[in-house]
């Protein structure tokens, strides 16, 4: 990804928006490019800033709320990571079950005398 596209998804990213890919391919930018990611932080405080005046809410931590929300980030894709493995351990399985299975089968019909080889 280059810097270009990394900004064009900064917006996107602080509002929640990026499709899980999307997101994959950001944060491995953001966390390798300090140029970005001091531009996702300027457009963060400006956003989230911005969002807490309108509110008044009185939570003014910026830096810590932007640090919550790439590690929650990190959290996602370390799940979405483990459900990929995960799924690719269980299709494994089942192709080696399905084999056993049918290998199984012949072994039974040969004995049987249904196959002759």
């Amino acid at each position: 990804m280059t810097c270009t596209e990394a900004e064009k998804m900064v917006v996107p990213y602080i509002e929640d928006k990026l499709s899980l890919s999307e997101l994959e391919e950001f944060m491995e930018h953001i966390e390798t490019c300090e140029n970005c990611r001091e531009e996702l932080e300027i457009y963060y405080m400006v956003d989230v800033g911005l969002k807490n005046l309108d509110e008044d809410n009185g939570t003014y931590d910026i830096a810590g709320d932007l640090k919550r929300k790439l590690t929650e980030s990190r959290r996602v894709l370390k799940s979405l990571l483990m459900f990929r493995i995960t799924r690719y351990a269980v299709r494994t399985l089942m192709a080696m079950s399905l084999i056993v299975t049918v290998l199984l089968q012949l072994r039974i019909w040969h004995q049987a005398g249904f196959l002759f080889f």
